[in-house]
């Protein structure tokens, strides 16, 4: 068991008592989220590595026993840790809510003599996503929001909830949060996101392949990079649930998600080499290096998101630097070439993406900087 599980759990159950003053269960929802989140910081900045559904499956398990506990000795610390099972069942993945509620359920005759409860509290399993959704692309084309609707039975306590995507490199939910409506949610998702998505307005999702972002998001907790958002650590669980319960009701809708497939190899890049290089040739009077040009369009495209292939924001610059510098000894040479030829191919993907200048320009500037390190959280997504 990893060292932090056992601390991690000792001060969820200390600190439950915060999850008393939700009235209603998106408030309940949020506390939870933000009480596991806590804990989920302390091991990324403890180990780097998750394990986190393991932890969820001790602490429902430690949830469990204070409370038997308390009721035992007729103690009155049992409602937090209750209420907490609950919260958990609203924003874990039903493989592990349905834990959450067989805790519940094997304590709930001795509960229901001691005190009496809200009635929503038993609804908050039941949270499920409307299908309606909306999405909104910032200018490089890497950064994305994808707001959806949710609600409780009897749409009680109606929300929206933002998953903040970047595709600059692997792809990933580096923001998430619940707000209560789209207008709020992004306006929250441009001040995330940064200048490139100055002006950005949500449009309906009309076609599940515009929500290809979610089903290619990566969220594997063995491998973090310690530099993870407080809302993506926050909102680790939730983000997973809402993914189930979107996917669910838009398959209801008969728009169900595409199968994800993968991203990396089988590239056609001859048309692309080709139109770089009459470009080049055009700008400068003379072909670039076919070699270097081909190892530039395959390592671009390798692991792309459909719809990004023109889409050069400083932080993909960057993640591709990075790659190019860890090419193996034989390809040093060809690194080089590839790299003297990248903020050209920054240009090109300009104009043919119609970036506005302005931004191309940080592109550009990092293409011609120093490598920097690369940012896998997303953070330094925004210029």
């Amino acid at each position: 068991m990893p060292g932090w599980f056992l601390p991690a759990i000792d001060e969820t159950l200390a600190g439950a008592d915060v999850v008393l003053a939700a009235d209603g269960p998106r408030a309940l929802e949020e506390a939870t989220s933000r009480l596991l989140g806590r804990q989920l910081r302390r091991a990324v900045d403890e180990d780097a590595v998750g394990w986190f559904d393991w932890w969820l499956v001790e602490l429902v398990g430690g949830l469990a026993a204070r409370i038997r506990g308390e009721l035992d000795r007729g103690g009155a610390g049992w409602e937090a840790p209750w209420r907490l099972l609950f919260g958990i069942a609203s924003i874990a993945v039903p493989s592990l809510a349905s834990r959450a509620l067989a805790a519940a359920r094997g304590l709930l005759r001795d509960v229901v003599q001691g005190a009496d409860q809200p009635g929503w509290l038993h609804e908050m399993a039941e949270i499920a996503a409307t299908g309606e959704v909306w999405q909104m692309r910032d200018a490089y084309g890497t950064r994305l929001a994808v707001i959806a609707g949710f609600a409780y039975p009897e749409t009680k306590d109606p929300s929206v909830f933002l998953f903040d995507v970047d595709a600059c490199g692997d792809i990933l939910i580096v923001n998430a949060g619940c707000y209560d409506d789209v207008p709020q949610a992004a306006a929250a998702w441009r001040s995330l996101a940064g200048a490139s998505a100055d002006g950005a307005q949500p449009q309906p999702v009309t076609n599940a392949d515009e929500l290809l972002c979610l089903v290619h998001a990566d969220e594997d907790d063995l491998y973090l990079s310690g530099r993870e958002s407080d809302s993506a650590l926050n909102n680790w669980y939730r983000v997973m649930r809402r993914l189930v319960d979107l996917e669910v009701a838009l398959a209801e809708r008969g728009m169900p998600l595409p199968a994800r497939t993968s991203l990396f190899g089988g590239h056609d890049t001859a048309p692309t080499v080709a139109a770089f290089t009459a470009w080049s040739i055009d700008r400068h009077g003379q072909p670039p290096g076919t070699a270097a040009v081909e190892a530039l369009a395959g390592e671009w495209f390798d692991g792309c998101l459909p719809g990004a292939e023109q889409a050069a924001s400083p932080h993909r610059v960057r993640y591709f630097q990075e790659l190019m510098g860890d090419w193996a000894d034989g390809e040093v040479a060809a690194a080089a070439a590839a790299a003297a030829l990248l903020p050209d191919w920054v240009r090109w993907n300009r104009e043919r993406a119609g970036t506005p200048e302005h931004l191309a320009a940080l592109s550009i500037a990092a293409a011609e900087a120093e490598p920097a390190p690369f940012d896998r959280s997303g953070s330094s997504c925004a210029p």
